[in-house]
């Protein structure tokens, strides 16, 4: 008798995650049906096609690179179904107005690629910031967390918050640390930091071997044939009548202990044991409807996301003009007119940048037959509608307290009357959260056995299982050296607010004195008028 009873089960989200499971199970003793509202599966991850001069090839619309360090689960699912990776580099740029910033995998690489950036106080002002972050930011990871008062703190505090708090430039903030996470998470990073929690930042980076000194950099690969290869194998074997396309579930009516039906836009409904959720909280709570439990309700709306319009075009207006070769990742920050502009139409914007892929340098796709070919993420200036070939709407987890204080209570519901949620943020990178969520399903809550080890990744805001790296005695020379000098800082700045404090007596004293001749002098000259 198998451990786990055979039982039909629904997967409702055909994305990356949903597919997952998907594979996951195919060979379980279950009968699995997978619910996709739209013609293809994959999500936000697919082609679509780009024509130039009679010539058409197919975009991906996912970036096809990721960190091989954070990504063990991707790594070995590509691995097992025989899709290979290239090396490529950790490579982004940042862009305001005509500034222009571009970063590599090291900072002294950078510079020696880009020497005349060394001509800019703005320059040393980010490699310091960038010095301090990686020395010191792990303090935050290694902070002890007994009282649940200082629990709490941490959790509440956002990046943005500690940031400033530590004295890091807003240059540093939008022109290095912003476009770096907006590259490892493939989405517009620079509006969650008002949000997101310090701990799950520093976290992340540390995950991506991002804030160890002297470190090798992380092994940053390509998928070749891009991200659309990934759902294509997984998918080229599934069984038709397994796999209902064109099928969006509007409700979830629950007939009896776990026993459920599935209800169809098209009016068909269809019986299950097990549900799997792979759509975003919102949608899940829809689908349930009064079904869902007060708790359900409760944690699944804490599951924050966001709504993300992604463009592919060729106006090369939306993109500045950048070194070549120049980084195939690019940030672009709001001009401060673009900014006032907004402020007057009382936008509730508050961090406004827009994220550009150059697909001709992600998937080889040569210049001089098909032109330049960009993919931007909520731009906030429209490209020209003649040089627009594609737009789609995608959702993205929301990085915020909120959502990661509800993704911490999730076991609490999951794998109860039959219903599992899959919904996993850790900062590793779409793809790696998508596969190690769909992963963990099928196996722990259905028994799927897979053919390679899965490696459970923990909670961003877990302290008991945060483990800071190693510093060693030089690193440990080094942060006393640069605690030493904040100290000096400190000093320094309370010495000058003591001066101004000594000099602002006797500046008012002139000015009374001043003010007293000027009365003086007109009282004279009223006199000797009359």
């Amino acid at each position: 008798m198998p451990l786990f009873q055979s039982e039909r089960v629904a997967v409702i989200g055909g994305g990356c995650t949903g597919i997952t499971s998907f594979w996951a199970l195919q060979n379980s003793v279950h009968d699995v049906h997978l619910f996709e509202a739209s013609a293809d599966l994959g999500g936000r991850v697919k082609t679509l096609p780009f024509e130039h001069n009679g010539n058409q090839v197919d975009v991906n619309t996912e970036s096809p690179t990721f960190n091989a360090e954070a990504s063990p689960n991707l790594v070995s699912l590509l691995r097992y179904l025989g899709i290979t990776t290239s090396q490529a580099q950790l490579c982004f740029g940042a862009t305001e107005g005509t500034c222009n910033f571009q970063w590599c995998g090291s900072v002294l690489k950078s510079i020696l690629l880009r020497p005349w950036a060394l001509c800019s106080l703005e320059t040393y002002r980010i490699l310091s910031d960038i010095i301090w972050l990686r020395y010191l930011a792990v303090d935050v990871l290694s902070t002890k967390l007994g009282a649940c008062k200082t629990k709490n703190v941490l959790q509440s505090l956002s990046a943005h918050d500690y940031l400033s708090g530590e004295g890091y430039s807003n240059n540093f903030r939008n022109k290095y640390l912003a476009p770096m996470l907006s590259m490892l998470w493939s989405t517009n990073a620079g509006k969650f930091l008002p949000q997101l929690p310090v701990r799950a930042l520093v976290q992340c980076l540390c995950d991506h071997q991002l804030l160890k000194p002297r470190q090798v950099p992380p092994d940053w690969r390509c998928i070749k044939p891009g991200t659309s290869q990934l759902v294509h194998t997984m998918s080229q074997h599934f069984p038709a009548s397994k796999v209902h396309l064109k099928s969006r579930v509007v409700e979830v009516i629950r007939h009896g202990k776990n026993q459920y039906g599935v209800l169809t836009s098209d009016g068909q409904e269809m019986f299950f044991n097990h549900i799997i959720f792979a759509v975003n909280g919102p949608e899940t709570i829809k689908i349930l409807g009064s079904h869902a439990s007060l708790q359900e309700k409760d944690i699944i709306q804490g599951l924050g996301s966001t709504r993300n319009i992604s463009v592919l075009h060729s106006d090369p207006l939306l993109m500045p003009e950048i070194d070549t070769p120049g980084p195939s990742c690019n940030y672009i920050l709001a001009s401060d007119d673009h900014h006032r502009f907004s402020q007057s139409i009382k936008d509730p914007t508050a961090h406004i940048s827009s994220l550009s892929y150059i697909a001709n340098s992600l998937e080889s796709i040569p210049e001089y037959l098909f032109g330049p070919v960009y993919i931007t993420l909520n731009p906030f200036t429209p490209p020209h509608p003649s040089h627009v070939q594609g737009v789609w709407e995608f959702a993205d987890p929301e990085p915020s307290a909120n959502t990661l204080v509800a993704q911490s209570r999730l076991p609490s519901i999951q794998n109860k009357r039959g219903l599992s949620y899959a919904f996993c943020w850790t900062g590793r990178g779409h793809l790696e959260d998508a596969v190690t969520a769909g992963l963990r399903l099928a196996i722990d809550h259905l028994g799927a056995k897979v053919p390679f080890e899965v490696q459970y990744h923990q909670d961003p805001l877990d302290a008991a299982s945060s483990l800071p790296p190693r510093i060693g005695l030089k690193d440990n020379l080094v942060r006393t050296i640069l605690r030493l000098i904040s100290v000096y800082l400190l000093i320094f700045e309370l010495v000058l607010v003591g001066l101004r404090a000594l000099r602002n007596p006797a500046s008012r004293r002139n000015s009374r004195r001043i003010e007293e001749e000027e009365k003086t002098e007109t009282a004279s000259g009223a006199t000797e008028t009359r």
